[in-house]
């Protein structure tokens, strides 16, 4: 390398992101819609049973509340959760959520929490701390980041407000982004408040979802996590 420049040979994670992210943008035209949300309801739900569910083992973090809220909005807009081919598209029973977990200077590895639709919170919140533990030891085997139909990026947690667009893991037709959580004055009827609030993100194959079901993925995703219940 020339002079005042250090090179930094890929190694095979880094080479995998980059061939997969460019076949992704290649591929899909990727379209991105941003929503906005209270995460109150579920800031006070988590402050009241953390404990109980670290009792159980389980580490309640906002990521298990997300996956639940997608199960849900799932039902609003179904081909969110399918895949493109050339002669049709395929609509999946199953939802396989992907959670993006950042290794540091290693890259990235997206761990599935499978059949989600079929899980508890605390369930959802088990399998979540389980496999971003042995993410980050390196213990993953390759049927846990494998058989995803939709993905979800916790960008926020780095201090991003909005990342536009996330690329789709393909061959999946969405990913979810979750900006930094913060203060905001909002209004409320006729009043100021301060409330926790997040951007949310949905990007979608544009082949597969088109912006009325996107917008509608979005607007029952923002009504679970606005609406969950305080025993829930």
């Amino acid at each position: 390398p020339a002079a005042g420049v250090r090179s930094i040979p890929h190694d095979n994670m880094r080479k995998r992101i980059a061939e997969h992210l460019t076949r992704s943008l290649q591929t899909a035209p990727h379209v991105t819609a941003v929503f906005e949300a209270d995460f109150s309801a579920i800031a006070a739900h988590r402050a009241a049973h953390k404990q109980a569910f670290a009792n159980e083992g389980a580490n309640l973090t906002f990521t298990a509340y997300f996956v639940a809220a997608c199960v849900s909005a799932m039902v609003a807009a179904p081909a969110v959760n399918g895949r493109w081919y050339d002669e049709r598209v395929d609509i999946y029973e199953d939802i396989n959520v992907g959670i993006g977990t950042a290794l540091g200077e290693k890259g990235l590895i997206v761990p599935v929490i499978r059949r989600a639709q079929t899980l508890s919170l605390l369930e959802i919140a088990k399998q979540l701390t389980d496999l971003t533990e042995r993410a980050r030891a390196g213990k993953l085997a390759q049927s846990d980041v494998q058989g995803g139909t939709f993905s979800i990026s916790n960008h926020g947690v780095s201090g991003s407000l909005i990342a536009a667009p996330i690329i789709i893991n393909q061959p999946q037709s969405a990913i979810l982004g979750v900006g930094k959580l913060e203060k905001r004055a909002v209004v409320r009827g006729d009043a100021i408040q301060i409330r926790p609030m997040a951007y949310v993100s949905l990007t979608i194959d544009h082949r597969v979802v088109d912006a009325f079901q996107t917008n509608a993925w979005l607007t029952k995703f923002v009504e679970t996590l606005e609406n969950w219940p305080a025993e829930a």
